[in-house]
């Protein structure tokens, strides 16, 4: 079996992450687009929650540089 190099696989996350992200920024921005004035509040209610769940995503994935590892 191939080892596989630290870095490389910590940069992988760090990019999943951030399409996680966009992927949430997307789903927020199509709640938003065709709601109806009824249910505008509730949408716009779970389009904060994702937005602000994106920007979490943004963070953590901006915290930690590629190929560094916690020390527990």
């Amino acid at each position: 079996m191939v080892p596989y190099d630290t870095a490389s696989f910590a940069a992988g996350q760090n990019c999943g992450t951030r399409i996680a992200s966009c992927l949430a920024r997307l789903a927020a921005s199509e709640l938003v687009q065709d709601a109806r004035w009824w249910n505008r509040r509730r949408r716009g209610a779970m389009a904060r929650a994702l937005f602000a769940y994106s920007e979490e995503l943004e963070n953590d994935a901006d915290s930690e540089p590629a190929g560094q590892e916690e020390d527990s």
